[in-house]
């Protein structure tokens, strides 16, 4: 009889540690700001995030990030909801272009809706495109000047 009650005892004790270790993944929404908690109850401190699609990062203070975000000498940005963003953007009337697969901010010459731009760490002021573009009469590329950027 004592070995069953504490064989019970046992089983019960195992099971309510397992119950508690099988807390659910998700945001949390705390007077500093959002926070992530993973599935053992932790936070998510300088890391990101891929939950439903899209990229969130959260600070050492666990705090998720808005804004301008720059990790390991690359720049991001996130919107008021935390989510990376992609594309073209333009953010305090300057144009910035985000890589699509990675949100990194993209510098250099690069080409995009059949345009070529010159993207600095200051983006591109206006929607001035840097290179001026003559098309044959099926609309591909034949030729390109450099255009200064204003």
């Amino acid at each position: 009889m004592k070995h069953k009650f504490l064989k019970a005892m046992l089983i019960s004790g195992v099971l309510a540690a397992g119950a508690s270790s099988t807390a659910l993944a998700g945001f949390v929404t705390t007077p500093q700001g959002v926070k992530y908690q993973w599935g053992d109850g932790s936070y998510c401190v300088n890391n990101w995030v891929h939950y439903k699609d899209h990229w969130f990062y959260f600070g050492d203070d666990q705090i998720m990030r808005t804004g301008w975000i720059q990790r390991d000498n690359t720049w991001y940005y996130a919107a008021d909801t935390g989510e990376l963003q992609a594309g073209i953007m333009k953010i305090n009337g300057n144009v910035y272009y985000f890589d699509k697969q990675s949100c990194k901010m993209v510098t250099g010459d690069h080409w995009y809706d059949f345009r070529g731009y010159h993207f600095t760490e200051n983006g591109v002021t206006g929607d001035r495109p840097y290179v001026n573009d003559s098309r044959d009469s099926y609309g591909h590329l034949i030729k390109g000047t450099k255009n200064s950027v204003r």
